[in-house]
């Protein structure tokens, strides 16, 4: 039995912190109206947490596969609903937040279950992962300022 390294799965747990970031920033602006978002934003969550509970490295590279068509299954629906709301709205930087959400979960899963194959592989798909959660949390700081504001 060939070990997970520990960096594959917190890779594939940034995809846990992507999803709950959103719902735990919009809480108290959308209450109980968001729980479409709310729902989701679960869903993807539970999904990303899914492979950090593997050990084997062909286990844990299948959940992490499973897992990005999950986040991706969720997220398609919403981001076509979502362009609708930036278009009639004219909201593309909160459309942009949103979007960033699945693309750092799968950039995670996809570093992740590059990583698992031992420690030297996957370093470009971590730098962008890594990038892609560090953009993720400026933009929903961004947010959770804008409505504090508003």
């Amino acid at each position: 039995m060939v070990a997970v390294p520990v960096s594959a799965r917190w890779l594939s747990g940034l995809g846990v912190g992507a999803f709950l970031l959103p719902v735990v920033a919009v809480a108290d602006g959308f209450g109980t109206a968001g729980v479409f978002l709310y729902a989701a934003g679960l869903v993807c969550a539970v999904a990303c947490a899914v492979p950090t509970f593997f050990r084997r490295r062909d286990h844990f590279r299948v959940a992490c596969a499973a897992a990005g068509m999950a986040v991706a299954a969720v997220s398609v629906p919403s981001g076509l609903v979502g362009v609708m709301f930036a278009l009639a709205v004219d909201g593309w930087l909160f459309y942009l937040a949103f979007l960033l959400l699945p693309v750092t979960a799968v950039a995670g899963l996809v570093a992740g279950f590059q990583r698992a194959r031992g420690r030297e592989c996957g370093r470009r798909a971590v730098v962008v992962a890594w990038l892609c959660a560090a953009v993720t949390v400026t933009g929903w700081g961004w947010v959770t300022w804008v409505a504090s504001t508003v």
